[in-house]
C-alpha cells in the first residue's frame, strides 16, 4: 500500500501506512521534507525511504528539483551522475560536490584523483596538505609544483615544526609571510636580517614583532623606530615619554590620534619643559581652551595668534574676550574686532534661545 502511495502520490495515505507499519525512519523523513514547496519532491523522499529508487530519480527530474537530485546521486554513490547533475542543471552547488567527491576519492584510496578534485572544489590549499602530510616526499613535489604563497606558507610552517629553519625561511620568502620571516630570523638570532626585512618591506606586522623584540632587549632607539614603522604609535610614544625622549614624542604625537596628542601634551606640561610643545598639541588635540590657557599663563604670544585662527561665534565668549583684549594690548586691533563680533554673535544666538 506505501509503495502504491507513490504511484499515486497519497502522501496523506501513505502516512497511515507508514504509522502502521511502524517505519518511524520513514515517517520522520517524509515529515521533514513537507516544507518541500513541490509535492513531487516530497512523494520522491518518499520512494527513498521504501527503496523506490528509480521511482525516486524520476520524480526530482520531473520537477526540476536538481539540488536533491544531485543529492541523491551522491547518497547512492552514483559520482558520475552527481558531477554530471551539478555541471549542467545544479551549479550553485558544483565545488561543494566536487569536495564530497574528493573525500570520497579520499577515502577509498585514491589520491592522485582526489586532489584534483580538491582543486576543482578550490579548497586544495588545505586539503591537499592535511591529504599528503604523511607522505612528505609527495607533498614537496605539490608544493613546489603549484606555486601557491597559501600552499608554500603552510609548508614553510611545517618545515618549522620539523626544526628546519633554513628551509622554512626559503619558502617563507615564496610565501611573501615578511611577518614570519622576521620572527624566525629573530629566533635564530639574525637581528640585522630581521631589520633588513622590516625596513625593506614596510611590513606593519613584521615591523611591530621586531619592535617588541627590540623593546624586550632594551634597545629602545630601534623599539621606537619600528613601532613608528608599525603605526603603533600609542606604543612609540609610551617608550619616548619613559626614556625622556623629547623630540620623538612630539613627531609622535602629531603623527597619532587626539587622545596621544593630549597625553603627550599632559607629559610635557608636568615636566614644563617645551611649554610650546604643550600648547601646539593640546590645541592640535582639540583641546582650545586648555591650549588657550597654557598660552596665556606661559606669555606663548605667536601661539596665542595660531589658536586665535580657530575661535568663531561658538568658542566660549570669556575666551573670545580675553584674546581680543591680548590683541588690544598688542595693538593688533583688526584681529580684536574679529573675535569681538564673534562674541556679539555667541549673545545673539543665546539672546534668540
Amino acid at each position: 500500500m506505501a509503495r502504491m502511495c507513490v504511484k499515486t502520490r497519497r502522501l496523506d495515505v501513505a502516512r497511515v501506512c507508514l504509522g502502521n507499519m511502524g517505519n518511524g525512519r520513514a515517517a520522520k523523513a517524509l515529515r521533514e521534507v513537507e516544507t518541500e514547496p513541490e509535492p513531487e519532491a516530497q512523494v520522491a523522499m518518499l520512494a527513498i525511504q521504501l527503496g523506490m529508487l528509480e521511482d525516486a530519480e524520476k520524480l526530482f527530474n520531473c520537477c526540476q528539483r536538481y539540488d536533491l537530485l544531485n543529492n541523491f546521486y551522491q547518497a547512492s554513490g552514483q559520482w558520475k551522475l552527481a558531477l554530471e547533475t551539478a555541471e549542467s542543471h545544479d551549479r550553485i552547488h558544483l565545488r561543494t560536490t566536487y569536495y564530497n567527491h574528493a573525500k570520497y576519492l579520499e577515502s577509498v584510496g585514491n589520491k592522485t584523483l582526489a586532489l584534483t578534485y580538491y582543486e576543482k572544489s578550490d579548497t586544495h590549499r588545505v586539503e591537499v596538505p592535511r591529504m599528503l602530510q604523511d607522505d612528505t616526499s609527495s607533498l614537496e613535489i605539490y608544493v613546489n609544483k603549484m606555486k601557491d604563497k597559501n600552499i608554500y606558507k603552510w609548508w614553510a610552517q611545517y618545515l618549522e615544526s620539523q626544526s628546519d629553519m633554513d628551509s622554512a625561511l626559503r619558502f617563507y620568502e615564496r610565501a611573501q609571510d615578511y611577518l614570519s620571516l622576521v620572527r624566525v630570523h629573530c629566533y635564530m638570532g639574525n637581528i640585522q636580517k630581521a631589520s633588513e626585512i622590516a625596513n625593506d618591506t614596510g611590513d606593519r606586522a613584521a615591523s611591530y614583532h621586531l619592535a617588541r623584540h627590540y623593546e624586550g632587549h632594551e634597545d629602545i632607539k630601534q623599539a621606537v623606530h619600528f613601532y613608528t614603522r608599525a603605526q603603533a604609535y600609542n606604543n612609540a610614544i609610551r617608550l619616548c615619554k619613559e626614556n625622556s625622549l623629547d623630540d620623538q614624542l612630539m613627531n609622535l604625537a602629531l603623527l597619532s590620534n587626539a587622545e596621544d596628542m593630549m597625553e603627550a601634551a599632559c607629559y610635557y606640561e608636568e615636566k614644563e619643559t617645551h611649554m610650546d610643545r604643550a600648547v601646539a598639541l593640546y590645541h592640535k588635540a582639540g583641546y582650545v581652551s586648555k591650549a588657550l590657557e597654557l598660552a596665556f599663563a606661559t606669555q606663548q604670544f605667536s601661539a596665542l595668534q595660531l589658536i586665535a585662527e580657530d575661535l568663531n561665534e561658538y568658542s566660549d565668549p570669556a575666551l573670545l574676550a580675553r584674546c581680543s583684549d591680548f590683541f588690544i594690548t598688542h595693538s593688533q586691533y583688526e584681529k580684536a574686532v574679529e573675535l569681538l563680533v564673534a562674541a556679539k554673535k555667541y549673545h545673539q544666538a543665546w539672546s534668540c534661545v
